[in-house]
């Protein structure tokens, strides 16, 4: 399994970077069947964002306002880069948006999404 991290350089520039989730064997609950986990990570809130209206033009470049999941629940969401690339996240995504105190990214709706943020404690 893949995830996407948006992060910035010691530059401040962001970039996009392809990340392989590592697994262990271990269980959920007690007893239970044996499954690859990955680490847990220690999370903050969560929250759920819902648009509505179609495709969007580009938001101008913002920076995330602390490390989080960005994890697309339904419909499709462009981000772009400070180095100029950009990619389509569609139903599935997670992208660890990692770029705060920068000039950040930017984003566009494609089509009507629902989102779940999860913050992620330092």
């Amino acid at each position: 399994m893949k995830y996407t991290r948006l992060y910035a350089d010691s530059d401040g520039e962001t970039h996009f970077e392809n990340v392989d989730v590592a697994f262990n064997d271990g269980q959920v609950r007690s007893g239970g069947p044996k499954l690859g986990l990955s680490a847990p990570q220690q999370t903050s809130d969560c929250f759920f964002l819902e648009t509505a209206g179609g495709s969007t033009p580009f938001r101008d470049y913002h920076p995330t306002p602390r490390k989080q999941w960005f994890v697309v629940l339904s419909g499709s969401m462009e981000f772009g880069t400070s180095d100029g690339e950009v990619r389509k996240f569609e139903s599935g995504a997670a992208i660890l948006l990692d770029d705060m105190n920068t000039k950040g990214h930017i984003t566009r709706r494609l089509e009507d999404c629902n989102v779940m943020f999860v913050g992620l404690e330092d």
